[in-house]
């Protein structure tokens, strides 16, 4: 026997059905994409990071699927068939022009908590009570200290002239190919570190990205957006 045929009403219906299933979804992974891009800026994790990525081109392959079930079918049934779509770009774009700053905020405030911490140590690298575990004159060495603040994998520092300084706090952040960290960087003008990285702007190759958090503390990766 042949199946039965839809009707225009039950048509209808299971369009607005479909078109109404593909909103919760794009509701629910959107708002998943939201936490995550929050949670990547506060304990940056490649399980985190790989699950944003999947979250973001699944929610992309809604943004198209709906645009088209939108022109072909949904607008025969309803006024407000962009919606979806609408809906899965503005949380796309929420996600990398709201969740990012806010997380990039939320972050920064967690390290001020703890800049005693982190301030304690440059201070005993400054005079001398720690020190590189070879040469760092003018070389970015690490440093042998045991108070190394949380969520740090490794501490480096380079002692320039003028008893001036620059000490690089690495996080351990769990993610392959990314570095990232904090940076305190206090050096004249005519020191040997200004002359290598310049005054105003701190200059490294693996260390591109990199922007003021207060005072001489800098947040520095070799990822954009961090």
């Amino acid at each position: 026997m042949a199946p039965r045929a839809l009707g225009s009403d039950e048509l209808s219906i299971a369009l607005g059905e479909a078109m109404q299933k593909i909103f919760r979804w794009i509701v629910t992974l959107g708002s998943v994409l939201f936490v995550l891009t929050l949670v990547a800026y506060l304990l940056p994790n490649f399980v985190c990071l790989l699950l944003s990525g999947l979250v973001l081109l699944a929610l992309v392959v809604l943004l198209c699927g709906s645009l088209i079930a939108g022109l072909l079918k949904w607008r025969k049934i309803s006024n407000v068939w962009p919606m979806p779509a609408i809906v899965c770009l503005a949380f796309i774009l929420c996600s990398f022009y709201v969740a990012s700053p806010i997380g990039r905020y939320i972050s920064d405030r967690r390290f001020e908590r703890h800049l005693g911490t982190y301030a304690r140590v440059v201070k005993d690298f400054r005079n001398g009570s720690v020190r590189c575990t070879s040469a760092c004159d003018g070389v970015a060495k690490v440093i042998a200290t045991g108070n190394i603040p949380a969520h740090v994998r490794d501490v480096w520092g380079m002692h320039c002239e003028g008893n001036s300084v620059i000490v690089l706090f690495r996080l351990d952040t769990h993610v392959p190919l990314l570095h990232e960290g904090y940076m305190f960087r206090d050096y004249g003008e005519n020191s040997n570190c200004s002359k290598r990285f310049g005054s105003h702007e701190f200059v490294w190759s693996h260390l591109p990205y990199v922007r003021q958090i207060e005072g001489n503390w800098y947040r520095f990766s070799d990822q954009p957006g961090f």
